[in-house]
C-alpha cells in the first residue's frame, strides 16, 4: 500500500504456544489438560472434563481406495470416526493433512443440537476440514457451545482460520487459530484493526470482505449497530491499516457519525468506498452532512460535495455495505431511491 506499508514486527501479545499437548488435541482429541488452553482463548468449552473424542474410532482402519488428491502421495487415509447424532462420519485429522490441503479445500463448523437455548446454544460444535472430494476430517470437536462458532475466513497457504464467536447480544469476537499447532491468537492483526474494535484484549466486530483485484485481502470493522469504523488489508502474513480509520474517528467525534461509525458504500472490484455522516440538531433534524470518497488502491481519500434531494440519505441495503451503480451510489432518501454522484457532483437521479 505504498509508503504506509512499512514492515512491522508482529505483535505477539495474546499468543499462547500450546506445543505438543495441543497438537495431540487438534489431531485426535485429548484430555482435560489441553482443553484449558483453548478454553482460555475462546475456542472450547472448559469444565471438569469431556468425552474421549476417540469414541467410535476403529483402530487402524483406513480407506481401501485413495481419493484423487491423495493417490500421488505417500499417505493413506486415516482412521474413520463413526457418525454420531447430527454429525456425519468423518476421518481423524493426521498432521500430514496440512501438507496436502490447498485452496480447493474448505473448512467449516458442524453444529449438533440446539442446546438449551440459554447457557448452551448447541449440543456440540466441531471444526472440520473438507477435502475436494467431500471427505470430512475432524480438527476438533470441542469448540465451546455457549456461543455459535463459525469460520469467518481461512487461508490454506498458512493454515490459519479466523474463528467468529457469536450468537449472543453485543460485540462478536474474532480469534485467529493456527491449525497445525493449535496456537490461538486473540491480538492478531499487527495493530491494523481500529482501536475501537479492540475491546478487553479481544478483536471484535470485524469481517473478511474479499480479495481485491490487486491481490490484497480486504477486511472491515464496524460497530455493534453495523456502522463502519474502518477498513484494513492482509498482504500475505502482514495486516496493513488504512488511514481512513482516523478520518472516520474524526467524523464521529464531530457529530457526523452514529456512535463510533458511519454509513458506507463499498465496491471491492473497483477498489473504492464512499463514507457518509449526518449531523443532527438537538431535536433530531438533519442539519448538515459530510461525504468522503476513498480509493482503496492507494488508500487516498478526500472530502467531497454530493448533491442530494435533502439531508439524511442512507444506503438502500446494508448500512456499511451500500452498493454502486456505475460511478453512482444507490441511496434511500426519505423513502425514495436515488442515484447520487460522489465524484462529479451531478444532480441526484430519482431511481424509484
Amino acid at each position: 500500500m505504498n509508503g504506509h506499508r512499512a514492515t512491522r514486527r508482529r505483535d505477539d501479545a495474546g499468543r499462547v504456544p500450546i506445543g505438543a499437548i495441543l497438537t495431540i488435541l487438534i489431531l485426535a482429541g485429548a484430555g482435560y489438560g489441553a482443553y484449558w488452553f483453548l478454553g482460555e482463548y475462546g475456542f472450547i468449552e472448559t469444565g471438569t472434563g469431556s468425552e474421549d473424542s476417540t469414541d467410535g474410532v476403529a483402530e487402524g482402519e483406513v480407506s481401501g481406495e485413495a481419493p484423487p488428491w491423495l493417490d500421488t502421495s505417500q499417505y493413506v487415509m486415516p482412521a474413520t470416526i463413526e457418525a454420531s447424532g447430527d454429525r456425519p462420519a468423518m476421518y481423524e485429522a493426521p498432521s500430514w493433512l496440512w501438507d496436502v490441503n490447498d485452496s480447493s479445500w474448505d473448512m467449516t463448523v458442524i453444529r449438533e443440537g440446539e442446546g438449551d437455548g440459554e447457557e448452551a446454544l448447541a449440543e456440540r460444535q466441531s471444526l472440520v476440514l473438507v477435502s475436494p472430494t467431500d471427505d470430512l476430517f475432524l480438527v476438533t470437536e470441542e469448540l465451546r457451545n455457549d456461543y455459535l462458532m463459525s469460520v469467518a475466513h481461512w487461508d490454506p497457504d498458512i493454515d490459519v482460520a479466523w474463528m467468529r464467536r457469536g450468537g449472543r447480544p453485543g460485540a462478536t469476537v474474532m480469534t485467529a487459530l493456527d491449525l497445525p499447532s493449535g496456537e490461538a491468537e486473540s491480538q492478531w492483526g499487527d495493530g491494523a484493526v481500529p482501536s475501537v474494535n479492540n475491546v478487553d484484549g479481544d478483536i471484535v466486530n470485524v469481517g473478511y470482505i474479499g480479495l481485491q483485484p490487486d491481490g490484497l485481502e480486504l477486511w472491515e470493522s464496524f460497530t455493534d449497530s453495523n456502522y463502519a469504523t474502518g477498513l484494513f488489508w492482509r498482504d500475505e502474513e502482514e495486516f496493513v491499516p488504512s488511514l481512513i480509520e482516523s478520518r472516520i474517528e474524526r467524523m464521529s467525534a464531530q457529530g457526523f457519525g452514529e456512535g463510533d461509525g458511519v454509513e458506507a458504500w463499498l465496491d471491492i472490484n473497483d477498489m473504492r468506498a464512499v463514507y457518509h455522516g449526518t449531523w443532527h440538531s438537538d431535536d433530531g433534524e438533519a442539519q448538515d452532512e459530510e461525504w468522503i470518497v476513498h480509493d482503496l488502491s492507494d488508500d487516498s481519500f478526500e472530502e467531497v460535495n454530493v448533491q442530494v434531494p435533502f439531508y439524511g440519505c442512507t444506503p438502500t441495503d446494508a448500512i456499511r455495505r451500500g452498493t454502486f451503480a456505475g460511478n453512482l451510489i444507490i441511496a434511500d432518501c426519505d423513502g425514495t431511491e436515488y442515484l447520487l454522484d460522489p465524484y462529479d457532483g451531478a444532480l441526484p437521479q430519482n431511481n424509484g
